[in-house]
């Protein structure tokens, strides 16, 4: 009749010793938290003798319900875990990275992580340096320790502890170290992540070491061979297939591409040719087969090497390296794609404006719209202008937004440009400031006749570094736009066509020679000659009235400016040939003359009087 009493007392006596169980864990872990948390002198021990006074009146309450009690296990992951979900309230993070500790055990934080293999899987993350050691450093020390450890077959796999101290928290492998996780390694982590390390962490490092072993073996490290055999004989085959796939795609990209490329052409310049597009083209996508076979190569080498567990460490850093270069790509175009679609909607924004000023100066040019002060032969260089400074304004918006332009490579290179343009640009920015000058000024356009400082001739162009001239014997000559706003200019096209060009020269003549006379034979000289306007009519001037003779200026007007060297000589031969028709010397050069003996300078043609020579003696007479 006790039997329905019994089994409830002995349900109870049970549940009663699991909840004793579950406290001691609890204020084991609250003790060893409190002692890795909170530090190892000062203000730190006091608070860690609270937190192990908390544990051991844990500990008591636990034994008062438990009958015969239970031995603490030392550090027990899970009671491990227990203590972190009670200490979720404590400013962990925070305690660890400012924790107190000797110089020569601090741990010093460096960019990025080392991983650990063990039995093929990731156990643990080194993230700092410690006694002079750098994480790459101190993770190949804790899995040469690692291996040392496979090789003690006598010590059980299952006998891994952590052991708390004042430098951080101990792994062990029954009395032999492996390694020690400082705060530095845990430095920013956050209750659960702790709590999830220090759970996992022995049955990983467990698991691992049975693995390690059973691969030594000699059962396991046949099927290792063999099974790297198969992949080989796998990859190989894929490699053919690829080679295969290949030389089918390069035949299909000859034949199609030609059909829908076009070559590349701004306005009447061919950029790129069909042909040459359709090779770049195709040689860059006809490489497919070098890029998969990379791949492929890069796959077999990662799964063969994580068949050995000499080799499995290797294997994990290249699957390990793959994926993080995977998402930092992934993170780096993620973090792009914001600063991309500015720079579209950027280049759409500066775009309707280009196109808007086009159509502006457009209309100025045609003459549809008037602005006062504009003249219309100003509206295509204002454009190309406006265009210009329009898309150097898009660019200095948008570079911000570059991907890479907050680089200290990209501002290097930006201050070194920077510097070279500053020292070089001297010329370069007068020279441009000069055209722009020169074009608002309006002082010349193409196809005028111009004289800039020594040379004459006709305006090729006129750009914003240089001018171009043909000059009257058919010679092309470059003027930088700075010595050109430097000398004197002299348009003779821009008020021909008007108001005409006046062409002046110069004859002297002697005194004993009327001076009616000589004013109507230099008009009547120029009205001879095709291309001088008959009205206004020509005009003689008396410049000079010189020791031996007179200087006369003849002005008559042309609007023929280009044809100004053969007007000239033109109408020199007809001022000769009028003036020797009236038998009158031209006394330029001036020139002494005995006249008495000598006949006067006439030529023979045309016909004229000349007056005949008489005798000159130079002593006395013989007879």
């Amino acid at each position: 009749m006790r039997a329905p009493h019994t089994i409830p007392g002995i349900v109870l006596a049970l549940e009663t010793k699991a909840r004793a169980k579950n406290l001691l864990r609890r204020a084991a872990a609250s003790a060893l938290f409190a002692l890795l948390v909170l530090g190892a002198s000062g203000p730190a021990a006091r608070a860690r003798g609270t937190a192990a006074a908390a544990g051991s009146t844990a500990a008591a309450k636990a034994g008062s319900l438990a009958a015969g009690g239970d031995s603490l296990p030392a550090a027990r992951p899970d009671s491990l875990a227990d203590s972190l979900a009670a200490l979720r309230g404590v400013p962990l993070v925070h305690n660890l990275a400012t924790r107190a500790a000797t110089p020569e055990t601090t741990g010093v934080v460096t960019p990025g992580s080392v991983p650990v293999f063990l039995g093929g899987t990731e156990i643990f993350r080194v993230r700092a340096g410690r006694d002079g050691l750098d994480p790459l450093e101190r993770a190949a020390a804790i899995r040469a320790r690692l291996a040392a450890a496979v090789k003690d077959v006598e010590t059980p796999a299952g006998s891994v502890r952590l052991v708390s101290t004042k430098e951080g928290v101990e792994v062990r492998l029954r009395h032999r170290f492996l390694w020690i996780i400082t705060s530095a390694d845990v430095e920013g982590m956050g209750a659960a992540e702790l709590a999830a390390l220090v759970t996992d962490l022995p049955s990983k490092v467990s698991e691992g070491i049975r693995k390690e072993r059973a691969g030594r073996r000699p059962l396991g490290f046949l099927i290792s061979v063999l099974a790297a055999l198969g992949f080989t004989l796998v990859a190989w085959i894929l490699l053919r297939l690829l080679l295969a796939g290949s030389r089918w795609w390069k035949s299909q990209l000859d034949a199609r591409l030609p059909r829908y490329l076009r070559g590349i052409r701004f306005r009447n310049f061919e950029v790129l040719t069909r042909g040459q597009l359709t090779g770049i083209i195709g040689g860059v996508l006809a490489r497919v087969d070098v890029v998969g076979g990379l791949l492929l190569l890069y796959a077999w080498l990662t799964v063969v090497l994580s068949l050995f567990p000499w080799t499995q460490g290797w294997s994990w850093l290249l699957l390990d390296s793959a994926r993080s270069k995977l998402v930092e790509a992934l993170i780096a175009i993620a973090k792009a794609l914001p600063g991309l679609f500015v720079i579209v909607v950027i280049v759409f924004v500066f775009r309707w404006l280009t196109r808007l000023s086009d159509r502006f100066f457009d209309a100025i040019a045609a003459g549809t719209l008037h602005l006062g002060g504009f003249h219309a032969a100003l509206a295509r260089p204002s454009r190309r202008l406006v265009r210009i400074l329009l898309w150097i304004i898009a660019v200095m918006v948008a570079y911000p937004y570059v991907p890479g332009s907050h680089s200290r490579a990209v501002q290097g290179v930006s201050i070194l440009i920077g510097v070279m343009v500053s020292l070089g640009s001297t010329g370069f920015v007068g020279n441009v400031i000069s055209g722009i000058v020169l074009t608002y000024s309006r002082a010349f356009s193409p196809g005028e006749r111009v004289k800039i400082g020594d040379h004459v001739g006709d305006v090729v162009s006129l750009g914003f570094f240089a001018t171009k001239m043909r000059t009257i014997r058919n010679e092309e000559v470059t003027l930088p736009n700075g010595y050109v706003g430097s000398q004197p200019i002299v348009n003779y096209t821009r008020l021909a066509v008007e108001e005409g060009l006046t062409l002046h020269t110069e004859v002297s003549i002697g005194f004993d020679v009327e001076w009616r006379k000589v004013h109507a034979l230099l008009a009547e000289a120029a009205g001879k000659v095709e291309g001088i306007e008959a009205d206004p009519p020509p005009r003689v001037f008396q410049r000079a009235l010189n020791d031996s003779n007179v200087a006369y200026e003849l002005t008559c007007t042309t609007r023929e400016s280009h044809a100004q060297l053969a007007l000239y000589s033109r109408l020199h031969e007809e001022i000769q040939d009028a003036f020797a028709r009236a038998g009158i010397e031209i006394l330029s050069p001036a020139y002494h003359a005995v006249r008495d003996a000598n006949a006067p300078v006439l030529p023979d043609e045309p016909k004229g009087p000349r007056a005949k020579p008489g005798r000159f003696r130079v002593g006395p007479d013989a007879g």
